[in-house]
């Protein structure tokens, strides 16, 4: 009994520190301010369901910075295929993102030495 009340004090008192850690995280992002309006967003649109809250969620989340993506190249082909793609769900989004993404190329295999 005691370490149930223990634990449930423990619960009760963390909760402070973890809404708090959700904003240290953004200040640790590699993108703080669009962090920032994705946790407002979730906040905003955690009410809604299925396809009413992805729009929700798409209306209100800024699209990445791809200045600060470690490939920036890339980050732009996912943008702009997301913006080809707006409107479709389900399996017919996935194929179009799928078809209008770039190829990726094979990494080299190192060759042993020759011996």
């Amino acid at each position: 009994m005691k370490r149930l009340l223990i634990l449930a004090a423990g619960i009760l008192f963390g909760l402070p520190v973890l809404a708090q850690s959700a904003a240290d995280d953004c200040a640790r992002a590699r993108d703080p301010v669009r962090c920032e309006a994705r946790q407002a967003a979730l906040k905003t649109c955690s009410e809604k369901r299925g396809t009413e809250r992805r729009a929700c969620l798409d209306a209100s989340i800024p699209p990445p910075d791809c200045s600060k993506a470690k490939n920036p190249q890339d980050c732009e082909a996912a943008q702009r295929a997301k913006e080809i793609c707006k409107g479709k769900t389900g399996a017919d989004l996935k194929k179009c993102m799928r078809d209008e993404q770039p190829k990726k190329k094979p990494k080299a295999k190192p060759r042993p030495p020759a011996g």
